[in-house]
C-alpha cells in the first residue's frame, strides 16, 4: 500500500466575523489567531481495487462521522483514472471539537496526503479550496483552512478559499500558547444560528479594525477579549481560567472560538507561572502548552508500496 502522511497545524480563532457568499468558495469568515506546532497528522493509503472505497478513522478506531474529509476524499477520488482503496487516519493532538481547528486540519491533510499519493498534479491552491468548501458545507468550520496553510499568527483578511481569500501574517516573537479545555461546543448548531452569526459579523468586524491599526499579538489578545464577552459564551469557569491566566502574566487571554476552552499567549518566563494557574483549577489532561507554528501544512513521509 503506497501511504503518504502530512501535519497540519492547529489553528485557534481568538475571534471571527462570518461572511456569507453566493458560492462556497467565497464564503467563510475574516478571523484572527495562531497556528499551533501541535495538530493533526493525517496518513493516507492507496492501493488499486475494482471498487473505490474509504475508510477514515481518528486516532485508530473508525470515524463515519468524520462528514469533512469524507466529501473533499470524495471529490479528490473522483479525478483519478481509475479506482482505489483508501484509508485515511486522523492522529489528533489536540482535542477535538473544542475549537482548535482539528476538522480543517483533519480535512487539508487529506487531500494534500491523497492528492500527492494518488500522483495528482493539483495545485496546493486548489487543494486548499476543496478542504475549505467541504468545511463550510458540512458546518464544521469557517476559516482555519486558509491559516493553516501559512503557520503563524495570521489575520483573514477576506473569506474564502484561494484565489478569493487573503491571508496576513502578524510578527510574533518567540511565545507560547497555553490552553485550558473544558469540553466541546456544538460548532454546527451556533453556525446555523442567524442571530449569533449576526452578533459575531458585529462584533468579529470591530475586532479586525483594532488589531489592523495596531497589528501585535497584546492587540489581538485585547480584541479577542472584548469579543469574547460580547458574543455571550463565556461563563462562570472560562472567566476564572482567564483571570487566572492573566494574573499570572500572559500578555492576554481569551476564550477559543468556537469552544469550552481559553488560550493563553505568554512569554517564556511566564510560562511555568500561567501552566501552574491552570493547574490549580483543572486536571493535567486538561492543559495543553504549545508553541506557534510558523511553516504551516507539510508533508512528512511518502512510501511507495
Amino acid at each position: 500500500m503506497r501511504k503518504v502522511a502530512v501535519f497540519v497545524p492547529a489553528h485557534i480563532s481568538g475571534f471571527f466575523q462570518p461572511c456569507g457568499a453566493s458560492t462556497p468558495e467565497r464564503a467563510g469568515s475574516r478571523n484572527c489567531g495562531p497556528c499551533l506546532d501541535s495538530g493533526v497528522l493525517t496518513e493516507v493509503g492507496i492501493k488499486p481495487a475494482d471498487q473505490a472505497s474509504v475508510k477514515i478513522s481518528i486516532d485508530g478506531k473508525r470515524a463515519p462521522e468524520a462528514k469533512t474529509t469524507s466529501a473533499a476524499v470524495d471529490q479528490l477520488l473522483r479525478m483519478a483514472r481509475r479506482p482505489f482503496e483508501v484509508e485515511v487516519n486522523h492522529s489528533c493532538q489536540v482535542p477535538i471539537e473544542a475549537g482548535y481547528g482539528a476538522s480543517g486540519a483533519g480535512v487539508l491533510g487529506a487531500v494534500l496526503a491523497l492528492s500527492k499519493a494518488l500522483g495528482l498534479r493539483v495545485p496546493r491552491e486548489r487543494l486548499t479550496t476543496m478542504a475549505h468548501v467541504a468545511e463550510v458545507t458540512c458546518h464544521t468550520g469557517l476559516g482555519d483552512v486558509g491559516a493553516q496553510v501559512l503557520g503563524g499568527l495570521v489575520m483573514g483578511l477576506k473569506p474564502g478559499g484561494p484565489p478569493y481569500g487573503r491571508w496576513k501574517r502578524i510578527p510574533v516573537p518567540h511565545l507560547k500558547v497555553v490552553c485550558a479545555t473544558l469540553g466541546p461546543l456544538s460548532t454546527k448548531t451556533l453556525l446555523r444560528d442567524a442571530e449569533f452569526r449576526r452578533r459575531a459579523s458585529k462584533l468579529g468586524e470591530l475586532a479586525i479594525k483594532k488589531v489592523m491599526k495596531q497589528p501585535t499579538p497584546k492587540s489581538f489578545m485585547l480584541a479577542s477579549r472584548e469579543f469574547a464577552e460580547g458574543l455571550g459564551l463565556l461563563d462562570e469557569e472560562l472567566r476564572t481560567l482567564i483571570q487566572a491566566a492573566e494574573s499570572a502574566g500572559a500578555i492576554g487571554a481569551s476564550q477559543v472560538m468556537l469552544g469550552r476552552a481559553v488560550f493563553a499567549m505568554v512569554k517564556e518566563r511566564k510560562l511555568e507561572a500561567v501552566r501552574h494557574a491552570f493547574s490549580e483549577l483543572l486536571r493535567p489532561d486538561a492543559i495543553m502548552v504549545a508553541g506557534v507554528d510558523r511553516k504551516g501544512a507539510r508533508l512528512l513521509y511518502r512510501h511507495r508500496g
